[in-house]
């Protein structure tokens, strides 16, 4: 009996997963942002609300409200009240997640701001929040109902930035729509941050699949002066006021450049609709970040910062791992080889079937030679997911992997492509 029961409940849930939900029918043309701490350790988690927010502009598609991906350690889903039906949900990944792993969550308890943004509702919904347990199977850790009608929701004026809209390709509601937001510029800089956001913009749609589906995207400037110029670089006791307190050596690495004040970030975002936030950072130290629908960071002025843009935003938009294994991370023990990444682009071999095995040649053999006689093939090569052995990639080499080559394998190409077609079909 219990075993037809989980039939049926699993039948129910796949109908609900698959069927379109009437964005007029449950949602208004404005954003509720809710904002909460997310605290604790190595080994515990914890969830705090602090506010809900009334934003203008929703720029996320109203065709595909429900996630149908399964990427991110976390996810948010949004039940109407009355009937239970889920009508909104979002895959993410968090700050907080990272540092998890890190020896100081060890020892240590810790508090990071997190933010999401919702379609308004119209009527009372239940908020969910889930995050994957150490088989990756989600499990749910905050419930709350939002009256929508609540006198509570802060409505606060925007802040009063210059916007640049630099591609405008139509509806926000069917492009993807990205937003640069400027870090460490002073106010007499801006002339160089929009000169930097056309650079970028050119890099974006210099690169597979951006170029080919370029139509599909909308590109936002929003100038947020800073008070200095640069950025925080601690090992070099360098520190900088500036919009979104942006800073080198998160959690003890040099490069990886961060924020961790969400709050600030999309108190910014907000002057536009978008699907993705990108924050560019006025130096020339080599560095960035990205995670998935959270943020994507990069450094405006070194050698190799269109590459860490494009990489950056593989993270930030399409839940791409990293492939390499060589180079040294703050983390420990990030992926466990004893279970199914749910990242396309790498995979353990626990359950390769749902991963790249149909693109792969029936003669290629399973993992393949890291030889020349598979360079430029797609195979299951040994290494990635910062682990060398355990972890396998798709490709010799792929920009997750490393700025050797300037482009991306076809596992990472068509995983970008579904996305773009999510936000915008």
């Amino acid at each position: 009996m219990k075993n037809a029961l989980f039939v049926i409940f699993m039948a129910i849930s796949s109908f609900t997963l698959a069927q379109k939900i009437d964005f007029d029918t449950y949602f208004q043309d404005k954003v509720l942002r809710f904002d909460y701490l997310h605290a604790g350790n190595a080994n515990i988690s914890t969830y705090y609300f602090l506010q809900l927010k009334e934003q203008p502009f929703y720029g996320g598609t109203k065709t595909n409200l429900i996630d149908t991906f399964n990427f991110g350690e976390y996810r948010f889903l949004i039940f109407d009240s009355a009937s239970n039906l889920l009508i909104y949900s979002r895959g993410f990944g968090t700050l907080f997640n990272e540092w998890q792993t890190t020896p100081e969550a060890q020892v240590l308890n810790k508090s990071f701001n997190e933010v999401l943004i919702l379609p308004y509702p119209k009527k009372t919904i239940k908020l969910v929040i889930q995050e994957r347990d150490k088989k990756l199977v989600f499990q749910q850790k905050f419930q709350m109902y939002i009256n929508p009608e609540n006198y509570f929701i802060n409505a606060d004026i925007l802040p009063a930035y210059k916007v640049n809209k630099t591609v405008n390709n139509g509806d926000p509601s069917k492009m993807v729509d990205l937003v640069f937001l400027s870090e460490g510029y002073a106010a007499s800089e801006m002339k160089k941050f929009n000169t930097d956001v056309a650079k970028f913009v050119e890099t974006l749609f210099s690169y597979e699949p951006y170029k080919k589906m370029q139509k599909k995207f909308n590109i936002w400037a929003v100038e947020v002066p800073s008070v200095q110029s640069g950025t925080d670089i601690p090992g070099d006791n360098v520190w900088k006021n500036t919009a979104f307190n942006s800073t080198f050596y998160t959690f003890d690495s040099e490069r990886y450049l961060t924020t961790s004040y969400l709050n600030l970030v999309h108190d910014a975002a907000a002057c536009v609709p978008f699907d993705q936030i990108f924050i560019l950072v006025n130096t020339s130290k080599y560095g960035g970040g990205g995670i998935y629908n959270y943020y994507n960071v990069t450094v405006s002025d070194h050698a190799a910062a269109q590459q860490v843009f494009i990489h950056e935003l593989g993270h930030g938009f399409a839940a791409l791992a990293d492939e390499y294994y060589t180079s040294d991370v703050a983390y420990e023990n990030y992926f466990d080889l004893n279970v199914e990444p749910f990242q396309a682009n790498i995979t353990t071999l626990v359950n390769f079937d749902s991963k790249w095995k149909n693109l792969l040649d029936k003669n290629t053999p399973i993992p393949t030679p890291d030889t020349p006689e598979f360079s430029g093939k797609t195979g299951v090569f040994e290494g990635g997911g910062y682990n060398a052995k355990g972890i396998y990639r798709p490709m010799q080499n792929c920009l997750m992997k490393s700025f050797s080559t300037n482009a991306f394998c076809p596992v990472c190409t068509e995983t970008i492509k579904k996305m773009i077609r999510f936000y915008t079909e």
